[in-house]
């Protein structure tokens, strides 16, 4: 991807890029609520959606299922794209000194077999939380906002 050199004064030599990544929803009913995987760190304390970025030639359906197998440790049937989230980063110790602009496609998912023991190192814990205690533990509203999005489509079936 290219970036483009700002001449803003307030970025100025900042290097801008676009980048995409893909995620998931991973839900599972209950007699009474509904729960969506959710994976933290400890240090800073974060609670996010699994996400990450393609590898070359992936589609983004692709990329959103390795992601998500790969930091929940569950395997997973995609279903239904739910829709993206867009936001500016900064600071991201993978590119310092640039504004990023990211856009993250999410995809509703079912789990089918798996289990939160195999997740990989990039997250210290990876457990379901009921969507009713969402909005008090993702640490991004945008996220939050695509959850809720992704569970009134569950919802409607």
């Amino acid at each position: 991807m290219k970036g483009v050199i700002s001449f803003d004064p307030l970025v100025y030599n900042v290097l801008r890029m676009n980048l995409v990544s893909a995620g998931g929803i991973v839900y599972r009913k209950s007699a009474d609520s509904i729960f969506v995987v959710v994976c933290g760190r400890t240090c800073p304390t974060t609670f996010n959606l699994p996400k990450g970025t393609p590898e070359p030639y992936e589609t983004r359906g692709q990329t959103a299922l390795r992601e998500v197998e790969e930091e929940t440790g569950l395997k997973v049937k995609i279903g239904k794209y739910i829709d993206s989230v867009n936001y500016w980063v900064t600071n991201h110790t993978d590119y310092p000194d640039q504004q990023l602009n990211k856009t993250v496609y999410y995809y509703l998912m079912e789990p089918i077999g798996g289990d939160f023991s195999r997740h990989d190192g990039e997250f210290d814990t990876v457990d379901w939380v009921d969507i009713r205690e969402i909005s008090n533990t993702l640490s991004f509203e945008n996220e939050v906002q695509i959850v809720q999005k992704g569970i009134s489509l569950v919802e409607r079936r």
